[in-house]
């Protein structure tokens, strides 16, 4: 067998139209055939369009047997190297355009656009494409994207036999398609609607020391300097709202119940961090105050306490479920926020140790980002890959939500990086403040925090006295929380002088992030604990909450990026999952 060369496909973009780019591999299930050779090269009005063989392998099964989804993102890529040298965002297709000679059912066959995976089945069939020298049976469009202004993207392109492939099923049989780039045409995607908004994309680093929009903030500036901005992560250019944003709401779903929440006000420090009392009833509110009221509020009496009781609604039975675009990610998934609380709870029921600054701890394996720990659901069930040891109370909260919320959109939502950065700042010891009165060791979103210097990349945990963390780190989640960068991003700042109710994350009660602050104790006599940064009712990033207060949270979710979508995006019209 000859040694096969991988190949490279480059397209240049020119311009906001239709553009094709061709090129071949074939597998068999159990034996290879050859992949095409050559090089070919297309002119049209406004782009350039190559592609030419380089070193390395073409698309193969190396083994040729069923592969479980993990071991087949492994396998090596087909490479699609996509550059724009226009001044605005342009998106695309990835279209597999299978040949009539295939006898492998698509519903053996996974397909894979960067980590985004699924069955060739579940992909969304389109109008045949007409390829010259191919005999096309038929079309799929199995992955999306988009693509900066000046930007280069390189986009991966995996295939696998299913794991529930039987032998029957797979054995002898082939698959041989042709893949095309399409780009600057839509199909009713996410990312199209939103581009096609026409968003004058702003590159520029926004100012971080202060939130935006603030109370200096003139009419003007909020209406030119709120939208799309970019920024990278560690799957390439990421496109993120900031400010006061109006046209990112999503649909997707109905509340399913009637819940209200009664808060107890956050104002008194006491031994046990700041308190916030919740029942789910105005009548046990009342009743926590007349007993525990000296913890509560200004804790004078229970009058002031019952005065500070605050009632938030959280769904309303049959109403849908809203949810607000936060950023498209670099691997093109659309991440959201619900724009309501799922529930109120804490991060972890203890805070005792500095392990429950963790989304799991007692991992067997650092979670990092060339190892992620990985929490998957496939219909009804929920595993986790081997390294994750316990899981946090909000980690449970959330999926067992997911369960019961989100299960029949699970093929719709996409299995991606969220952050828990668990990494050393200073160490207990380092951090000399009021003669000792103070201890603690901060993680590495403070100093992001206190230098305002965001960031959209993923921090690995690091070791202590040459100790494996065992806490936190980098996952593969189906829901999660943001981080406090993320927040920083979207406009929020943790300079109480600069805060603002404007910006579309705004809301009126403490809320969870993903990113811890610190653990120590914080004055003289008081207990070592675990602090964690949250968004406030002033909306400012705020890093005053215990693990084991009770805040607010708000699901994160990512969108595959092909989902498809009606409406424009306005609370009244807001995009609808079809």
């Amino acid at each position: 067998m000859k040694e096969r060369k991988r190949k490279i496909t480059t397209i240049t973009v020119i311009g906001l139209m239709l553009i094709l780019a061709i090129t071949t591999f074939t597998y068999a299930i159990w034996s290879r055939t050859h992949t095409q050779t050559g090089t070919n090269r297309n002119t049209y009005a406004c782009f350039e369009i190559s592609y030419a063989e380089t070193n390395g392998d073409g698309i193969s099964m190396e083994n040729g047997i069923p592969q479980k989804d993990e071991e087949g993102l492994k396998n090596k890529p087909y490479e699609v190297q996509i550059t724009n040298t226009c001044d605005t965002v342009s998106t695309y297709n990835v279209i597999l355009n299978k040949e009539n000679t295939s006898d492998l059912d698509d519903e053996h066959l996974k397909v894979a656009v960067d980590n985004d995976y699924k069955l060739l089945s579940q992909a969304t069939s389109t109008d045949k494409r007409t390829i010259q020298g191919f005999s096309n049976e038929a079309s799929y469009i199995i992955g999306t994207g988009v693509v900066g202004p000046n930007q280069t993207k390189i986009v991966q392109i995996r295939s696998w036999m299913d794991k529930d492939t039987t032998e029957t099923d797979g054995e002898n049989k082939s698959f041989t398609f042709k893949i095309t780039i399409e780009a600057g045409a839509g199909v009713g995607d996410l990312k199209t609607k939103i581009f096609g908004k026409e968003y004058a994309v702003i590159t520029e680093t926004p100012d971080f020391s202060t939130s935006f929009p603030n109370q200096k903030t003139t009419e003007e500036e909020v209406k030119a300097k709120s939208g799309l901005y970019l920024a990278f992560d560690d799957d390439g250019t990421s496109y993120y709202f900031r400010g006061d944003v109006k046209n990112n709401y999503v649909q997707l779903g109905i509340n399913s119940e009637n819940k209200t929440i009664y808060t107890i006000s956050y104002n008194i420090y006491t031994d046990s961090d700041y308190i916030q009392g919740y029942e789910y009833t105005y009548e046990e509110a009342v009743e926590d105050c007349q007993t525990d009221y000296n913890i509560y509020a200004d804790g004078s009496s229970p009058e002031s306490c019952i005065a500070s009781i605050k009632e938030i609604k959280i769904s309303e039975e049959n109403t849908p479920s809203l949810w607000r675009i936060v950023r498209i990610n670099g691997d093109g998934t659309i991440r959201l926020i619900k724009d309501t609380p799922m529930d109120w709870g804490s991060f972890n029921y203890n805070r005792d140790s500095d392990i429950y600054a963790g989304y799991t701890y007692n991992n067997r394996i650092a979670c990092t980002k060339e190892n992620p720990c990985i929490s998957d659901y496939n219909g009804n069930s929920f595993k986790n890959s081997e390294g994750v040891g316990t899981n946090s109370d909000i980690k449970n909260k959330l999926e067992d939500w997911y369960k019961i919320n989100l299960a029949k959109y699970d093929d719709k939502i996409a299995l991606t990086t969220f952050c828990n950065d668990t990494s050393y700042g200073k160490d207990l010891g380092e951090n000399e403040v009021g003669s000792g009165e103070y201890d603690f060791m901060s993680f590495g979103a403070t100093k992001r925090n206190s230098d305002k210097n965001y960031t959209l990349s993923c921090i690995n945990p690091n070791s202590k006295n040459d100790e494996t963390k065992n806490y936190g780190g980098v996952y593969k989640l189906k829901i999660g929380l943001l981080t406090t960068d993320e927040m920083g991003f979207a406009g929020l700042s943790n300079s109480t002088s600069t805060y603002d109710n404007n910006n579309y994350l705004y809301h009126n009660y403490y809320w969870w992030s993903l990113s811890p602050c610190s653990y120590g104790y914080y004055g003289t006599g008081l207990e070592y604990y675990v602090d964690f940064y949250l968004a406030n009712n002033n909306g400012f990033i705020a890093s005053d909450s215990g693990a084991n207060a009770a805040n607010a949270i708000l699901p994160v979710i990512n969108l595959k990026s092909d989902v498809t979508v009606t409406g424009t995006g306005t609370q009244k019209d807001p995009y609808v999952v079809q």
